[in-house]
This record gives C-alpha cells, sequence and structure tokens, in this order.
C-alpha cells in the first residue's frame, strides 16, 4: 500500500483552501474567461497557430538555424493577432492571474518551511517579485545575497540556497 502524498491533517487543509479558491470571484472570473476562449474556435486556431509558429522558430534556432527576418515578420503579426483578439488576450491573463495566485501559495509554504513559521505578506510579495530562479523552495535570496544567487554566498555563511 502506498503512503498519501500528504498526512490527512495538510490534506483537510489543503482540501479547505482548494474549495476557497476555486469559490473566488478572481477565479471564478478567470475561469469564465478561459472557458470562453475555449469555446471560440477563432480564438483557439489563432492561438495554436503562433504557438506553433513560434515552436517552429524556437526549434529552428536550436539547431542552428537563424529564422529568417520574414519569419519574425510573421511571427510578429500573429502575435499582435492574438493580443488584438479579447479572446485570446482574456485568456492570456486569465491563466496568468491563476498562475501569479499559485506562485503565492507556494512562495508563502516554502518561506513558511524554510523559516519555521508563517510569512508576512511582505516578505512573500519581496520574494516573488526577486524572479530568482536558482534559489531553492520559493526562489528567493536573502538579502545577504544582494539578489546575486550563485551559490557563493553559501560559502561565507550567508542565507543562499542553490540548487544543481
Amino acid at each position: 500500500m502506498a503512503t498519501p502524498l500528504l498526512p490527512p491533517e495538510l490534506a483537510e487543509s489543503t482540501a479547505s483552501l482548494a474549495a476557497k479558491f476555486i469559490s473566488h470571484q478572481r477565479v471564478v472570473s478567470a475561469k469564465a474567461r478561459i472557458g470562453l476562449f475555449y469555446q471560440n474556435p477563432t480564438a483557439t486556431e489563432l492561438f495554436r497557430k503562433v504557438s506553433d509558429f513560434g515552436e517552429k522558430l524556437r526549434t529552428k534556432s536550436e539547431a542552428g538555424i537563424k529564422p529568417s527576418e520574414q519569419e519574425f515578420s510573421q511571427f510578429d503579426e500573429l502575435r499582435r493577432d492574438v493580443i488584438n483578439n479579447p479572446l485570446c488576450k482574456g485568456f492570456l491573463e486569465a491563466r496568468e492571474e491563476l498562475d501569479s495566485m499559485l506562485r503565492a501559495v507556494n512562495q508563502y509554504l516554502c518561506l513558511a518551511i524554510e523559516k519555521g513559521e508563517v510569512p508576512p505578506a511582505e516578505e512573500v510579495e519581496k520574494a516573488l517579485t526577486q524572479q530568482v530562479s536558482a534559489c531553492s523552495c520559493g526562489g528567493h535570496c536573502s538579502d545577504e545575497c544582494d539578489g546575486n544567487c550563485d551559490g557563493s554566498c553559501r560559502e561565507k555563511g550567508k542565507h543562499c540556497e542553490r540548487q544543481g
């Protein structure tokens, strides 16, 4: 028998948080905008086109082949079309809003685990704005690292964790 991912009391708290999230107006609104996007074949096809074309350019670039100016122009035109489409724009904004909320929850949890106490909102905001992806849980460095998390500060006894 497999061990549950979360102990029952953490699973219960997580379920409670999830229930609050799905009923919150910002989440309901974001999901509605995402739903409208998926119900519109024109918007989804436009989004698919820009995504596929972007992947084509990325693959070409990774193979050492420089995309042509015409290809860049074509991609920029498709991207403008996506941004100018209200359903595509609403989808992108809604997805970013949900992702942002999830990053904040993750940041709270990581800082709490790291510090052994619930962090104040200001500390979470600061850690989120630093966006230092090289650091461990939560993606942040303390002030002692001056935002430069190259791992060297750990050797100096300062607080900075780096993965890899």
